[in-house]
């Protein structure tokens, strides 16, 4: 009987410290990847930052100033999604960046808290 083949092939694309990015923030609460297209990783320390990591320019991660909760890339387009939580209370602020046109697209202060439940 012959050996099976694994149902999918696995291949490392890059290393996350090789593009400068400190370990401790290589984490699920840290790091998100929509699709293939993008990786976003929001440094807390020493100063706040996003950076997103396009997959077909690895090499060349674009960094911002940005300080948030959560950030996440558009798949199909160089959209950024960004939330945060208003300093002293419990409202959360949502807004959306093209990135391209260094432009604010949208922006929005929910009434309450947005959280993930999975």
């Amino acid at each position: 009987m012959a050996a099976a083949s694994a149902p999918i092939a696995m291949k490392e694309a890059l290393t996350l410290t090789s593009l400068g990015i400190n370990p401790q923030f290589i984490t699920f609460t840290h790091v998100t990847m929509e699709s293939d297209k993008y990786i976003c990783v929001r440094e807390t320390s020493p100063q706040n930052s996003v950076i997103i990591i396009d997959m077909n320019m690895p090499a060349q991660p674009l960094r911002r100033p940005i300080t948030a909760d959560s950030a996440l890339m558009n798949p199909n387009s160089r959209i950024l999604a960004l939330k945060a939580q208003i300093p002293g209370s419990t409202q959360d602020h949502l807004q959306i960046f093209n990135i391209e046109l260094k432009a604010k697209i949208k922006s929005h202060q929910m009434p309450e808290q947005v959280s993930l439940s999975l």
